[in-house]
């Protein structure tokens, strides 16, 4: 039986050096299982240069198995909750897809080899919007011995951005609420907490990373409390929701004020008034 197991994970972006994508963690049913590595997670193009633009990252056999693996692209997006989805190249709007070159398309590191691969952007200079895709790194699986066997397959992905000049930072806060907190995974909710449920906009045309936080203030305008809003990630024209716990209040009239900034101009806002009984 081969399962195979994807899940999405989005941190802080650090131009440059990158940071965010991936997009597993497996570990075969057996000791000294083979374990891959990239040193990059996310890599950045500027298209409009006439000349092509190669970026690298490094793919390290971490295990003391020989591993043998495939580079291949695809298309992404990321839902207003945060989960990534995955898709053939090609297949969505933005995609960067047509694009980028990977070199080589196949890998076989021995144990604590390391390889590296070559992505490059061609023919975008006529790219007058972003555009992404994800290089994917996955290990093939080993021959299937005699008796039933689960074999695990690890895919790690690399995001990809092309980003033409000129492009603008913009985005808004759509809404800000109060409702019932939501359990979370593994753990109920409380049903006596309450969350504020904030919504932004990505309403420019660069990829944002954002963060904020929301001020309670009590009628005469002093703060009451203040909670933060983890850094997220949002792609151009995508929503994204976020659920911020609200802090225990003595009984009152509030009013929220939710600030986030996205890296542009200004600082999103929004505010709420609510009582707390």
């Amino acid at each position: 039986m081969r399962a195979t197991i994807n899940a999405a994970l989005a941190t802080r972006r650090v131009r440059g050096t990158g940071l965010a994508a991936v997009v597993l963690a497996l570990v075969l049913p057996t000791a000294a299982a083979a374990q891959l590595a990239v040193d990059r997670l996310e890599i950045f193009f500027e298209p409009g240069s006439g000349t092509e633009q190669v970026v690298s990252f490094g793919v390290a056999n971490e295990g003391s198995r020989l591993v043998e693996a495939t580079v291949y692209v695809q298309d992404w997006e990321r839902r207003p909750d945060g989960e990534h989805v995955f898709s053939p190249s090609g297949s969505l709007a933005p995609s960067c897809g047509r694009f980028l070159r990977v070199f080589p398309q196949s890998l076989r590191l021995p144990p604590g080899g390391r390889q590296t691969v070559r992505v490059a952007l061609e023919g975008a200079d006529s790219l007058r919007a972003a555009c992404w895709s994800v290089v994917f790194v996955e290990n093939t699986p080993e021959p299937a011995q005699r008796g039933r066997q689960i074999t695990y397959v690890t895919r790690l992905g690399v995001k990809g951005y092309g980003l033409p000049g000129g492009l603008v930072r913009d985005g808004e806060v759509d809404t800000l609420s109060l409702r019932a907190a939501r359990p979370t995974e593994g753990r109920p909710a409380d049903p006596r907490a309450r969350e504020f449920a904030l919504s932004f906009t990505n309403t420019g045309g660069q990829p944002l990373w954002a963060q904020g936080r929301i001020e309670v203030r009590r009628l005469d305008n002093s703060v009451a409390a203040q909670v933060e809003v983890p850094e997220f990630p949002v792609l151009p024209g995508a929503r994204r929701e976020m659920a911020v716990t609200l802090p225990a209040l003595a009984a009152g009239r509030y009013v929220a004020l939710a600030l986030v900034d996205f890296g542009g101009g200004e600082i999103a806002a929004a505010q709420l008034e609510f009582d707390v009984r």
